[in-house]
C-alpha cells in the first residue's frame, strides 16, 4: 500500500479548515492532516490610503479626475494585510488520492502538490 502527500494552499485559514473536516468526514484512507497558517504577523497600518474618483458619465471626453487620500487609524488593517493563507497537507492510501485532490479543488485551493510518502520499514 502506497502512501501519498497532498499539499494545496488556500486564500484563508478557513477555507483550509473546511476542506480539512470535509476530507475527515467523506475520504476513506486519511492518515494524517495538518494546516499551517502563513502571515500570523500583520504590520501595523501607517500612512494614507490613496484612491482615484472619476465621474459618473465617462462619454464625456474632457472629464476631470481628482486623487484622494485616508488617513489610515493605527487601530484598523487594510483588508489586504488581513488575508492569510494557510497550506493543507493530507497524508492518505494511494486509492484516495484523486478524492482529497477533487475536494481540495473544490474549496479553491491552488499550488497543489502531488508527491510520495516514504515508508521507514
Amino acid at each position: 500500500m502506497e502512501l501519498r502527500r497532498v499539499t494545496g494552499v488556500f486564500e484563508s485559514e478557513e477555507l483550509a479548515d473546511l476542506a480539512a473536516g470535509r476530507i475527515r468526514r467523506r475520504v476513506r484512507g486519511i492518515r494524517r492532516i495538518t494546516v499551517h497558517p502563513h502571515g500570523r504577523s500583520v504590520p501595523p497600518a501607517r500612512g494614507r490610503v490613496r484612491f482615484t474618483m472619476l465621474p459618473a458619465n465617462l462619454r464625456m471626453m474632457n472629464y476631470a479626475t481628482d486623487v484622494l487620500y485616508s488617513e489610515i487609524a493605527e487601530s484598523s488593517t487594510p483588508e489586504p494585510l488581513q488575508r492569510r493563507c494557510a497550506e493543507l497537507t493530507v497524508i492518505c492510501n494511494d486509492e484516495a488520492e484523486h478524492e482529497v485532490s477533487a475536494v481540495m479543488l473544490a474549496l479553491g485551493a491552488y499550488g497543489m502538490q502531488r508527491r510520495d510518502v516514504k515508508i521507514d520499514k
